[in-house]
């Protein structure tokens, strides 16, 4: 934005103060000119004539040369005056310019501020139904504990295998009698009798908390999934114990498989081994506890922790993209201040520069003083060098023109118009006032923009953003 503005206030034009005014090397001159040389050669020839009144030829080169260089520096100093002046005279320009980089700059922070405020309007709207909807469910529910969050799926599945290994580490030996593979084999067939029986009883204890909800439907499911889950137990337990049993009698391992079940059918509690009976205590207890386990995987109450996650999804979307706003508008609010000044600051030095160097004691116009002073200086010791020579060369007496110091016409500097001064000052504080006002509104839609935005405890209270002090 401040590209024209910049272009404006270049100082191409500008020649530096240091580089203004030429150097004058009068030892270099007196070489370039061989005015000792000259000078004896004259002075021997007694030229010029003792009448002479006017400088001679090689005094007038001198002059010449020194009036060159000062001709130089004087130029190059109208230069910058006439630079200092046209800015001066664009004062009003400046301002312009400047409450153009204002106007934009307000426009575009708002813009900023629009877009977050329409993503954060839905952020907000998600996070007030949502808590909204999760205090309903607990007042139609009669909840008034925090729910239960799912312990992640890696520590389910870790608990669900240990369960399995306990079950078949405990069973591995009882079934590695009659088997062809020996221990191995007994490991497998514990393995596949602790996963189905564990799997199940977990899934059927997660249906069970049906029993926990207010809704008949809802109460009956978890009533089918406990009955089922009780049928399952025994009657898997109980299958496994008859097969045990069989084994134990020397039944071969393939026609025990196949008569467990009708043994189960004759005799539910007919068993004869102590270590069926324990294969029942094991299983039992596993089976419980599993189906203990998925009764308590998420919040007994169905449903109440799937809310709570979908609550605190939208506390987690409310805060990234309040976080987000807040660190772009920050940043877009730090810029265009930054800007702003930025450009207050280039046309006040623009301005304090030109009116320095036109009206002040500026180290262009003590630059000046100096030269021209160097000027005068330069020029004597140039013409002493020559006149010295010639003199100490002369048979005749000296010319009256050697007793004449040669000085250069003063130097006016050209008029510089007084009311551009005042003009141009009034403007740069004009500029001012348009850079602050303009930082006001930034910061005032800034501020506005965060309460309107909000906590998630204030939307959770239903609180309305605050009016602006």
């Amino acid at each position: 934005m401040l590209d024209r503005l910049k272009s404006i206030l270049r100082t191409d034009d500008l020649i530096s103060s240091l580089s203004v005014f030429p150097e004058i090397d009068e030892q270099k001159l007196a070489r370039d000119l061989d005015l000792e040389r000259i000078g004896k050669q004259r002075g021997t020839d007694n030229q010029p004539g003792e009448e002479a009144t006017e400088p001679d030829s090689v005094e007038t080169k001198i002059i010449d040369r020194i009036g060159s260089l000062r001709r130089i520096g004087l130029e190059n100093f109208e230069n910058n005056r006439r630079t200092y002046n046209e800015r001066l005279a664009r004062a009003g320009e400046f301002r312009k310019e400047v409450d153009i980089v204002a106007g934009k700059a307000k426009g575009d922070f708002t813009s900023a501020v629009h877009g977050w405020k329409a993503t954060m309007t839905r952020s907000i709207e998600r996070l007030r139904e949502t808590y909204a909807h999760r205090e309903h469910f607990r007042v139609t529910n009669k909840l008034q504990r925090p729910a239960k969050q799912f312990e992640g799926w890696f520590l389910f599945a870790a608990i669900t295998v240990i369960f399995i290994a306990i079950e078949s580490g405990m069973n591995a030996v009882m079934f590695s009698r009659g088997n062809e593979q020996g221990l191995l084999g007994g490991l497998l067939t514990a393995t596949i009798f602790s996963a189905l029986n564990v799997i199940v009883s977990t899934m059927l204890g997660y249906f069970a908390c049906g029993l926990n909800h207010r809704s008949i439907f809802r109460k009956l499911l978890g009533f089918g999934a406990l009955s089922i889950w009780v049928i399952f137990a025994l009657g898997l337990n109980l299958m496994i114990a008859h097969f045990r049993d069989l084994i134990d009698e020397g039944v071969a391992w393939a026609e025990a498989i196949k008569g467990a079940v009708p043994a189960l059918q004759d005799g539910m509690l007919a068993l004869t081994s102590m270590d069926s009976w324990i294969l029942i205590g094991i299983g039992l207890t596993i089976s419980t506890l599993a189906f203990i386990k998925g009764w308590h995987a998420t919040d007994p109450f169905p449903g109440y922790a799937g809310i709570e996650i979908e609550l605190k999804n939208a506390r987690d979307a409310h805060e990234n993209d309040l976080q987000e706003a807040v660190a772009e508008l920050t940043d877009k609010r730090d810029d265009a201040i930054d800007e702003l000044r930025d450009a207050d600051r280039q046309v006040r030095e623009g301005i304090s520069d030109a009116v320095d160097a036109l009206f002040g004691q500026s180290a262009l116009n003590a630059h000046l003083l100096a030269f021209l002073d160097q000027c005068d200086t330069k020029l004597a010791y140039l013409l002493a060098l020559y006149r010295d020579a010639n003199r100490a060369a002369r048979t005749d007496a000296e010319p009256k023109s050697f007793a004449e110091k040669h000085s250069f016409t003063a130097y006016v500097p050209s008029h510089t118009d007084d009311g551009r001064r005042k003009i141009a000052e009034d403007e740069a504080d004009r500029i001012s006032e348009t850079v602050d006002k303009a930082i006001q509104v930034i910061f005032t839609t800034y501020d506005e923009a965060l309460r309107e935005f909000r906590l998630p405890e204030e939307i959770q209270r239903g609180e309305q953003p605050q009016a602006a002090q």
